[in-house]
């Protein structure tokens, strides 16, 4: 049987909340983790932590994840992050070692897992990037960090290193090859799952009763980080400008980001971090969802959104504005229209026959993607690249 190790080194370690919404990645690793141990595939997981000693949990039959200090305050930055990861990679080195542990192959999460994975280990890695520095996306003023330097080069070098490297999508994969060279022979898409409490939506009056949420009026959701990345700014100006045309009771309810010295501002719900757990009732008490950012490698979000009935709003040129405005189940603009998206929001407010026909097409367009899928496609591969007697 085929001996797994996975990293996950990044900026919220694996089991522990995110700034705001727990990280997509989080999510992604947890629905594989548990998948895998569910199908029999013994895997142990290495994670920064925040602590002073080694703690070792076991959340899934056949997984265990040590948790390694690196001497972080919480919430740290990408920045204190690549700074310490040498001391993630040396005291895993010394973990491994005093634990037995040499893996038949390795599965990396984030850029910087891969870098330790490369140090630590000559078993065949398989990369996910998640994201790449080289397709995001920063206003014109913005000065890109010292580390995206570093974070370009090494991405470039973990796809001429690695075993395999796995996209979400075809999309993701495609606009990958443009920019970072060696990936055409060794990528593969695998799409993720979504957990089937989201295909099980609460009554809305009973999930806005829950949440102290109006019971009237059409409520838009914005689940969402804060950073510059998501768009989530662009998605509150288009409220305030629908909020100014239409007439009747509109809301938008802001999820994953941290209350701040706002004054209150009519119409808008700021609910402040939500845990994963929670996200399930918080798209029952939507209408639509809004979903702005302009890079995703795949986009969580919309696909909870979706499996819970609920249309979502995104723009053009994505994977999701590509599913949706070929298979349905929300609306698409042109993110570069400054009213595209109010006019997106205005239109499912003035025809709920429209919104209703978004709604029943919705789940249809999430039925496909299943943990089962994504968990056994992940097993095939890590088999495969496997060469227990033959390290590269």
């Amino acid at each position: 049987m085929t001996s797994h190790l996975l990293i996950s080194y990044h900026t919220c370690p694996l089991e522990e909340p995110g700034e705001g919404l727990a990280g997509g990645m989080n999510i992604f690793l947890r629905g594989l983790l548990q998948g895998l141990g569910e199908e029999g595939m013994a895997t142990d997981v290495i994670t920064r932590a925040t602590g002073e000693t080694v703690e070792v949990s076991n959340p899934y039959p056949g997984v265990r994840i040590f948790h390694v200090p690196c001497f972080w305050i919480p919430r740290p930055t990408r920045e204190s992050a690549w700074e310490s990861l040498g001391v993630f990679i040396e005291k895993s080195r010394l973990l491994l070692h005093g634990e037995g542990i040499l893996p038949d192959v390795v599965s990396a999460h984030y850029w910087m897992s891969g870098v330790a994975a490369l140090r630590l280990f000559t078993a065949p890695m398989v990369l996910s990037y998640h994201t790449v520095e080289a397709l995001k996306e920063r206003p014109a003023e913005e000065a890109a960090p010292a580390l995206a330097a570093v974070r370009l080069e090494e991405e470039a070098r973990l796809a001429r290193d690695a075993s395999r490297v796995v996209f979400f999508t075809e999309h993701d994969r495609e606009r990958n090859l443009g920019f970072v060279p060696g990936l055409a022979g060794k990528s593969v898409v695998i799409p993720p799952g979504v957990d089937e409490r989201f295909r099980q939506p609460l009554p809305r009056e009973v999930a806005r009763s829950f949440l102290g949420l109006p019971l009237t009026g059409e409520i838009f959701l914005l689940a969402s980080r804060s950073d510059p990345g998501k768009n989530a700014g662009a998605a509150l100006e288009a409220f305030r400008a629908v909020r100014s045309r239409w007439k009747g009771e509109a809301f938008l309810v802001i999820a994953g980001q941290e209350k701040g010295a706002e004054a209150p501002e009519e119409g808008i719900v700021r609910l402040g971090p939500v845990p994963h757990d929670s996200m399930a009732v918080l798209y029952s008490v939507a209408d639509a969802v809004l979903c702005p950012s302009r890079y995703e490698s795949f986009g969580l979000v919309p696909l909870e959104s979706l499996s819970a009935a609920v249309p979502v709003i995104v723009p053009e040129g994505t994977f999701w504005g590509e599913r949706i405005r070929s298979e349905g189940g929300g609306l698409v603009y042109p993110p570069d229209d400054p009213e595209g998206l109010i006019r997106a929001m205005l239109s499912l407010l003035v025809d709920p026959s429209l919104r209703a026909r978004l709604s029943v097409g919705a789940p249809k367009v999430a039925e496909p993607f299943t943990w089962g899928k994504c968990t056994g496609a992940w097993m095939r591969l890590l088999s495969s690249v496997s060469t227990s007697g033959d390290r590269r």
